[in-house]
């Protein structure tokens, strides 16, 4: 049975996806800055409801991978706020916090 938070992070996943793809294709820099705004938003919410979620259902890989991308997202979404070039610094320590491999035999998922 779908709940409430269900449908929401459906959406919020949905409208994500579009307004950051949308984004890559706007020239005009202010535009895009609103369309990344309305993409991070919209992640993080569906990503903090489906880290509940499986928190409560005790999947606990699950819940990590889902903080990490929360975090990364996080830190885009802060970067957002500055600007293209001035959020440089930001977006990549996102990408490194979303793509770094977990050390070998560390027993991380």
């Amino acid at each position: 049975m779908r709940t409430s938070s269900d449908t929401t992070a459906a959406r919020g996943r949905a409208i994500g996806g579009i307004f950051g793809l949308a984004s890559t294709f706007v020239a005009s820099a202010p535009l895009r800055q609103s369309l990344w705004a309305i993409d991070g938003v919209a992640l993080v919410v569906a990503t903090a409801l489906l880290t509940i979620k499986y928190q409560r259902l005790g999947n606990d890989c699950v819940v990590a991978g889902f903080l990490t991308f929360l975090a990364g997202e996080s830190l885009l979404l802060f970067g957002n706020a500055a600007g293209l070039q001035a959020s440089v610094p930001c977006r990549r320590q996102a990408i490194r916090s979303w793509w770094r491999p977990s050390p070998a035999g560390s027993g991380l998922c």
